[in-house]
């Protein structure tokens, strides 16, 4: 017969064998329900712009697959650097993911020698959504309409011509430099924070053009409230079969067409990166979604993770040739 002591004993331990059982299964359970609550898109610009307009057509299946709510966070500022030192700086535990792009993890590591942080080093590519190219247009009432015409212009009357940007060193500003350099002509650039309000001076005839994301400019474009010249894809772009691109309109060998993606922080658990990779993928794959991205002017790129930090890689080193050619600063 069992004494009173050994009673203690054999329960003693099976409470604490319990409580371990029970410990390993929870852990288990904690990563296997990642998400367990809303997750965030961090957009390192403000509402309205490229990065803004595809973080929000993703948000909707990327609920749909995670189960939980996915909200887009605009964290402008400083080019991009605020947004993306936010997620950089986050709890790597994939509730905060990054929107991507050229201008933060090519452009940004290129101009900026006061970075905190290396987008290459903190952190890690969840999924390539695509590449944008850009629709270089016109404000109306300026008397130029062809790409030809708008370099004879430049090459007659150096600096006399104005364009936007959506800030020093961003996408839109080094696709306008490269035409500079390619053409070999002046213009005079105007900063601004975001391509919104450089659009808005373009429309008020303040400036007189933008080379902005298609997937912005497009509106305005097919409500004739500007001038298209030129789209800065290989190809045409589907929406616009009468804008020819820069090579056809006498700038041979120029492309510009930035990229779009997710990442998380680097130390993001595994599990937790294999399932925001596999259900951003399937978003991005999505027939509507895929759809609704080419309606934005997105091109296509279906990189695996691997080939995407190649692809960024070789991205940043060209237009870290491009920064120091054009000999651009930060502010």
């Amino acid at each position: 017969m069992t004494g009173p002591r050994e009673s203690f004993s054999i329960s003693r331990r099976h409470v604490i064998g319990a409580a371990a059982a029970l410990a390993l299964p929870r852990t288990a359970r904690a990563q296997a329900a990642f998400p367990s609550r809303p997750v965030r898109i961090v957009v390192p610009f403000p509402p309205a712009g490229a990065a803004d307009v595809i973080s929000r057509l993703l948000a909707e299946p990327l609920t749909r697959a995670l189960g939980q709510p996915v909200v887009i966070e605009n964290r402008s500022g400083g080019g991009g650097r605020i947004g993306t030192e936010t997620a950089v700086r986050s709890a790597p535990d994939g509730y905060t993911i990054l929107m991507g792009s050229q201008a933060t993890n090519s452009i940004n590591p290129e101009l900026y020698s006061d970075l905190t942080y290396d987008p290459a080093r903190d952190l890690v590519p969840i999924a390539m959504v695509g590449g944008v190219g850009s629709v270089l247009y016109v404000r109306n009432s300026l008397d130029i309409t062809s790409l030809r015409q708008l370099i004879d212009r430049a090459r007659q009357r150096p600096g006399e011509l104005t364009y936007g940007s959506a800030g020093n060193g961003g996408g839109s500003h080094l696709a306008t430099a490269l035409l500079e350099t390619m053409a070999d002509i002046r213009l005079t650039h105007v900063p601004y924070r975001g391509t919104a309000p450089a659009t808005a001076d373009v429309l008020a005839g303040q400036i007189d053009m933008l080379c902005d994301p298609i997937a912005t400019g497009l509106p305005h474009v097919q409500a004739g409230r500007v001038r298209a010249l030129a789209v800065t894809t290989p190809q045409r772009f589907p929406g616009l079969p009468d804008v020819p691109t820069f090579a056809e309109a006498g700038v041979p060998g120029y492309e510009a067409v930035s990229y779009y993606g997710l990442y998380a922080p680097v130390s993001v658990p595994p599990d937790v990166l294999a399932k925001l990779r596999d259900v951003a993928t399937a978003a991005i794959a999505d027939p509507a979604t895929s759809r609704r991205l080419a309606e934005q002017g997105m091109v296509d790129l279906r990189l695996n993770p691997e080939q995407f930090a190649a692809y960024v890689a070789e991205d940043r080193r060209r237009w870290g040739q491009v920064i120091r050619a054009a000999g651009i600063t930060a502010n």
